[in-house]
């Protein structure tokens, strides 16, 4: 498969039993908040280093500044140089209550810092001493009135000015997060969960964190769920998809060049494309993949998680996220549009990378290093992006001590922009500075909309979960399936369609009960490919379903009966169907060989 795999909207006519409905289900668009202000000021959290020293440049003014929007210049409206200073005594005002921004563009109070630490999966101790290094900061570094919270899993606390209480959970972490990390592995990474992931901690897991929060003081109150937007949901999908195609492609050209001497047959070539991308991810068995798959992918929609629990807040945010391998998305677009949203929401991501690299034998990656080259590329490029720091494979202390250096000082910059035109476009940002031999920090953008948007966690899970089935190299009968499908001509007598009659067991499905009707909702993606696996034809549809009780156990012995028909090349040979319900996380898949 050369071509992305997106999911398009199905042209389908669903037939079912008299009393049973499924229909399209309609999205309403969330209340945002109203933009009361005529006059906007976009305000740019702006760092200057010096590249020799690696320390913060402090004697900039206004006039030593340029601000561009995608290329064109900005007036500037409003200059300030920051330099923090403790204020109060550590550990009072616990529980501050946050500032809350009322627009996109408040600037904000600059007399704090506020810090999210994240704890990504995996070794965040050794060898590198992250978490040591991490408790440090907060006893040491942080300044009284500095906010801080800290997520984990699937839990975060609220913020707060008691630095000490976040320490003591990061020292109880310094023991727990392992056999933790190995707890949920084996409990939601083992079979297909491994492969896309689960959404839910099991109880034990969950209570085992529970035990870490409340021994530190600190229960979490809030349970934060990812947000994302489908777009990079089916970016982030498909990558995925087209590796493990690349992976399967380079295996069988690997077959044919074994069998070349004894046939004489040319062997299969791969593009340029390919190759690179073969390169990346085929030195890695198919099992590790999939394992670094989902790991991205919870680790991912932490990390949106966090930004959405961030968005709302007043002024800059710092999101410093610990991980042992980094992030796994192979285009750089994906990285630059997390970026992208994380900018939106003003929160700079400080990338920390605690796992150490492999060992290198004559001068490059060894066995399974493309996936840690491309792992720790996509750190550095959202730290850049965002206005944050990377560290990669240093020792802890240093790590954080960058950290700290590089949030002191800075400037606050507000300018009117010139284009007038609020169409929810994203705008480079670019910032300049006279003063040569020097690295500029900030968020490279925003969307111009007024209002202050939010994301939908379910479109990101349904996509991860629909799209990891689909490389699944096996069916799955979580949810079962059966499938008939078949080409004919199409009745307008141009061209052909394919033909899918589909029954779901009900029987997994979750349901709640309304006046006497079994209520759900499902998740359905249909695959077509030719013989020589080339996609012929991508669709999908959620749907509502509606099942009275007196029919419900007839239902659930004959099965819910879905038919469709999508316009389709002749040349397709094999469908694919997966059935996803997102309330019972559930997944069926189902393949066939058309007729």
């Amino acid at each position: 498969m050369r071509g992305r795999w997106v999911l398009l909207a199905i042209v389908a006519a669903v037939a079912i039993t008299a009393r049973l409905g499924v229909s399209a289900a309609g999205q309403q668009k969330p209340q945002q908040p109203t933009f009361r202000s005529a006059v906007i000021l976009v305000p740019v959290d702006v760092r200057v280093v010096d590249n020799k020293t690696g320390k913060p440049v402090t004697d900039l003014t206004q006039e030593d500044f340029t601000v561009l929007e995608d290329g064109a210049k900005q007036t500037i409206g409003q200059f300030t140089a920051n330099t923090l200073s403790p204020e109060g005594v550590v550990g009072a005002g616990t529980n501050a209550k946050m500032a809350i921004r009322q627009t996109a563009f408040d600037l904000g109070q600059t007399n704090k810092r506020v810090f999210l630490f994240m704890l990504g999966r995996g070794r965040l101790q050794e060898p590198s001493r992250g978490l040591d290094a991490l408790e440090k900061f907060i006893r040491t570094q942080l300044l009284p009135q500095d906010q801080i919270a800290l997520f984990a899993y699937d839990r975060a606390t609220e913020f707060t000015t008691d630095h000490e209480q976040i320490a003591r959970l990061v020292d109880r972490l310094k023991t727990a997060h392992l056999d933790i990390n190995v707890r949920v592995e084996n409990e939601t990474q083992a079979g297909l969960a491994g492969l896309y992931g689960s959404k839910k901690l099991p109880a034990s897991v969950r209570a085992r964190i529970d035990a870490v929060f409340l021994g530190a003081g600190t229960l979490a109150s809030r349970t934060l769920e990812g947000k994302l937007p489908a777009q990079t949901a089916g970016q982030t999908a498909a990558d995925a998809r087209r590796a493990t195609d690349a992976i399967q492609r380079k295996e069988m050209v690997d077959a044919q060049n074994e069998l070349v001497k004894d046939t004489g047959i040319p062997p299969l070539s791969l593009t340029n494309f390919e190759e690179v991308e073969s390169g990346a991810f085929s030195d890695l068995p198919l099992d590790e993949f999939v394992t670094r798959n989902a790991q991205t992918l919870q680790d991912l929609s932490s990390i949106y998680a966090c930004i959405e629990y961030l968005r709302h807040f007043d002024g800059e945010k710092r999101l410093v996220f610990l991980t042992e391998r980094g992030l796994w998305l192979p285009r750089r677009e994906e990285d630059e549009f997390l970026a992208r949203v994380a900018n939106d929401a003003r929160v700079a991501l400080d990338t920390f990378q605690t796992g150490g690299v492999r060992p290198q034998v004559g001068g490059g990656p060894t066995a399974g290093g493309w996936d840690e080259t491309f792992a720790f590329k996509v750190l550095r490029t959202i730290a850049e992006e965002t206005g944050g720091v990377s560290s990669i494979a240093e020792n802890g202390t240093l790590a954080m001590d960058r950290i700290n250096a590089s949030t002191l000082t800075g400037y606050q910059i507000g300018y009117y922009p010139a284009n007038g035109n609020w169409d929810g476009a994203y705008r480079k940002i670019t910032v300049k500075v006279t003063r040569p031999g020097t690295t500029v920090l900030y968020r490279h953008g925003y969307f111009a909309r007024r209002d202050i948007a939010a994301f939908n966690r379910r479109n990101f899970i349904t996509r991860q979960r629909i799209t990891s089935a689909i490389t699944f190299r096996r069916e799955i009968s979580d949810i079962k399936l059966k499938l008939n499908a078949g080409i004919s001509k199409a009745e307008s007598g141009s061209g052909y369609v394919l033909k899918i009659q589909l029954k779901i067991d009900p029987t997994n499905l979750a349901f709640t009960v309304e006046n006497g009707v079994h209520v759900g909702r499902v998740d359905i993606a249909i695959m077509a490919t030719d013989q020589g696996g080339r996609v012929m034809a991508n669709n999908y549809q959620n749907a509502d379903v509606k099942i009275p009780d007196d029919v419900f156990q007839k239902i659930k012995k004959d099965g819910i009966a879905y038919n469709a028909t999508i316009p389709i090349s002749p040349s397709a040979r094999n469908v694919r169907v997966v059935v996803y319900d997102y309330k019972a996380d559930l997944i069926g898949r189902v393949d066939t060989t058309v007729l």
